[in-house]
Formats: C-alpha cells, sequence, structure tokens
C-alpha cells in the first residue's frame, strides 16, 4: 500500500543521542527554534505508517510535545 519512509520528527526540547536506537533513528540532530526554545530532530530509518504511528504514540506516553512530521527522500545505503 504505502512504500518505507525515511521521517523528519521534530520535538519540543532536547533528547540526546541515547533515544535514536529506541525510536529507530538514523539519527537526532539538535536544536533551537527561531524564539531561542531548544528541540530536537529525529530522522528515523526508513519505515512504514504504522511504525510511524508508533513512534509518534511512544513521543506522546513520554509526554513530548510534536512540533511536526515531515516525509523525506532521505534514504539510508545499503551498499
Amino acid at each position: 500500500m504505502y512504500e518505507p519512509a525515511t521521517y523528519r520528527i521534530c520535538i519540543k526540547g532536547e533528547l540526546d543521542q541515547r533515544w535514536s536506537e529506541y525510536f529507530g533513528a538514523q539519527s537526532v540532530v539538535l536544536g533551537i527554534d527561531e524564539a531561542g526554545h531548544k528541540l530536537t530532530t529525529i530522522i528515523s530509518e526508513p519505515m512504514d505508517q504504522a511504525a510511524l504511528v508508533g513512534v509518534i504514540n511512544h513521543l506522546n506516553a513520554l509526554g513530548i510535545a510534536l512540533i511536526s512530521v515531515t516525509a523525506t527522500q532521505e534514504r539510508k545505503s545499503n551498499a
């Protein structure tokens, strides 16, 4: 139905690299928004929509505010 995709999941606050395995992420990137608030971008491994919903549910269960979710064309090389 839907092909797996890589997602950029932006959340409010700061998570460190230790969370990358928990969320099945290629990377966890820390940043600051225009207002000076800390935010974290999780770049996922390719996943289907059901797995994406699972990640969003985990964030919600941890009380982490979701800012945005964007599908990207980034793909991890299997070479």
